[in-house]
C-alpha cells in the first residue's frame, strides 16, 4: 500500500495534476500497464469534492477519440465534474461476450481502480459516480450497472444494450441502477431488433425494468424537431415509478444512426441527431441520483437568493443573487416546456446575464442550482 501511494503522489507531480485540466493517468492492473485520460473542469480544486463519470469508448477506439467525439469535456466544465476516459486493452471492452463470464481482462475491476485512484489523487464524490460509454463502452456501463452497482451511482449508454451473458449472470444485485438508454432505430452495427449475443432495445429496456422494479411508462413526448436536416427525430420515454426512486430513460432516435447525439461529427454509421444533446442529457439524468438514492436538493424560496428581471423581456434576463455564500460557481439552466434543455452557463458573480434572444417566443424554466439548493423561475420571452 505504501508503494501504491507514492506511485500515486509521482503522478501528481510528474504530470502537474492541478495547472492543466486533461491528461493521461498511467496504472498497473493485473501485472498490465493500463491508462486512462482525465479531464478536469475548469477551475477544478480538490476542496469541491465534485461527482465524476466513467466514459467509455466503442470498440476500435481510444479514451482521447471519445473524449473528442462525445464533447463531454465540455460539458464536464459547464457542470462541474470530473469527467474519465478509460482505454479499453486492444481498443475493446470485455463487455459480457466472451465465456466464462469472469474471463480476462478483469475490465470491472481496472475501472474500479480507477475510482479508488482518482478519490486517492482528486477527493471526488464516491456517492457521484457515474458510467456511460458509446457501442462497446455502453455494453460495458451495463456490465458495471451489474458488476459494480455499489459504486455506480446511474449509468447511461448510446448505441449499446445488455450482452446475452450480462442479462445472464446479473442476478444478484443487492442496489437497483437508474439507466439511461439511447439508441437509433436505423442502427447498422447495434441493431434495434439486436441480434446474437446481445438484447434488442425493448428487450434491454424490459430487463432493467424488471431489475428495477418498474411500473408503467411515466410519460412520452416528442422533442422538438430543431434540426430538420438531420433525417431523425427524438421521442423520450420514462418510466419513474420504480424501486427506491430509481427510473429508466429511453431516449428513441427515430431515423437515427450508431452515433452520439451532437456528436463533434457526423459518424459514417447513419443519421447523426441534432436535436438533442447526448453529453447534457446523460448529465442531467445523472444528477438526478447519487449512489443512496435520489439527489433532493433542497429547494428555497426565491425571493431569498434569485432574482431575475425583466420578466417578460425580449430574451435578455439578468440574474442576482443575493443571500448566498459563493463556495463555487452556481449553475444556470433553461428549460422549454417539454422539459429540453435550451441554455447552460455557470455564474460566478453576483449578477449574470442570460440571453434567450435566438430562441421562439414562449414559456420557459430558469434553474440555478447551488452547492445544495435550487431556485426555479418561470420566465416568458416576448
Amino acid at each position: 500500500m505504501k508503494k501504491y501511494l507514492l506511485a500515486l503522489i509521482a503522478l501528481v507531480l510528474s504530470v502537474s495534476a492541478f495547472s492543466i485540466t486533461s491528461f493521461t493517468l498511467n496504472m498497473n492492473y493485473e501485472n498490465t500497464a493500463r491508462d486512462f485520460l482525465v479531464h478536469l473542469p475548469t477551475g477544478f480544486t480538490t476542496a469541491q469534492h465534485v461527482p465524476i463519470v466513467l466514459n467509455m469508448h466503442g470498440l476500435g477506439s481510444n479514451g482521447g477519440q471519445q473524449e473528442f467525439y462525445s464533447r463531454m469535456s465540455e460539458t464536464s466544465d459547464a457542470n462541474n465534474f470530473v469527467v474519465v476516459y478509460p482505454n479499453g486493452i486492444g481498443n475493446s471492452w470485455n463487455s459480457g461476450f466472451t465465456a466464462p463470464y469472469n474471463s480476462s481482462p478483469d475490465d470491472v475491476g481496472f475501472l474500479s481502480k480507477i475510482i479508488d485512484t482518482l478519490a486517492l489523487l482528486y477527493n471526488i464524490d464516491l456517492n457521484r459516480v457515474y458510467a456511460t460509454g458509446m457501442s462497446n463502452g455502453g455494453f460495458q456501463s451495463y456490465r458495471l450497472a451489474c458488476d459494480l452497482e455499489n459504486r455506480i451511482a446511474a449509468i447511461a449508454s448510446v448505441t449499446g444494450t445488455i450482452s446475452t451473458l450480462t442479462a445472464f449472470n446479473c442476478t444478484s444485485q443487492s442496489r437497483k441502477v437508474p439507466v439511461l438508454h439511447i439508441h437509433g432505430t436505423e442502427d447498422p452495427l447495434v441493431p434495434y431488433g439486436g441480434d446474437v449475443g446481445f438484447k434488442s432495445v425493448e428487450e434491454t429496456l424490459s430487463f432493467w425494468l424488471g431489475q428495477d422494479q418498474c411500473s408503467a411508462v411515466s410519460d412520452t413526448i416528442a422533442l422538438p424537431n430543431i434540426n430538420l436536416l438531420d433525417s431523425s427525430t427524438v421521442e423520450r420515454i420514462r418510466y419513474q415509478s420504480c424501486g427506491d426512486g430509481t427510473e429508466v430513460w429511453f431516449y428513441k432516435i427515430t431515423g437515427g444512426g450508431h452515433t452520439w447525439p451532437n456528436a463533434t461529427f457526423d459518424y459514417i454509421y447513419g443519421p447523426t441527431n441534432r436535436d438533442l444533446d447526448a453529453s447534457q442529457e446523460i448529465w442531467n439524468f445523472f444528477n438526478r441520483f447519487t449512489l443512496n438514492g435520489p439527489n433532493r436538493l433542497e429547494e428555497v424560496k426565491e425571493e431569498d437568493v434569485v432574482t431575475v428581471f425583466p420578466n417578460p423581456s425580449n430574451g435578455k434576463y439578468e440574474i442576482r443573487i443575493g443571500k448566498y455564500e459563493m463556495e463555487q460557481p452556481m449553475q444556470v439552466s433553461v428549460f422549454d416546456m417539454s422539459e429540453r434543455n435550451v441554455l447552460q452557463q455557470k455564474v460566478v458573480s453576483s449578477s449574470t446575464e442570460v440571453n434567450l434572444c435566438a430562441m421562439e417566443s414562449g414559456v420557459y424554466f430558469l434553474r440555478v442550482k447551488g452547492k445544495d439548493f435550487f431556485v426555479t423561475k418561470k420566465i416568458l420571452k416576448n
